[in-house]
């Protein structure tokens, strides 16, 4: 996470491709450990558990969307 962010500062042109994949990965992480169903039915973590990983993604989402919005020209 920190490396993207000094990526970004640095302003190389692939940088806000690499933060998205990097944020798609993570959320794909999130919501496999949120979905994935144990062998008895239930959820493999509990509940709680498995929305507390998706909180970082939230402001992951909030990250993405305002480092591909446009700079304001002043």
């Amino acid at each position: 996470m920190l490396g993207t962010a000094w990526v970004v500062k640095a302003g190389m042109r692939w940088a806000r491709p690499a933060a998205t994949v990097v944020f798609v990965l993570g959320t794909s992480v999130g919501l496999t450990g949120l979905l994935t169903k144990d062998t008895s039915g239930g959820t493999g973590l509990p509940p709680a558990l498995g929305w507390a990983e998706m909180v970082p993604c939230l402001a992951g989402a909030v990250a993405v969307a305002l480092l591909w919005r446009r700079p304001r020209l002043t």
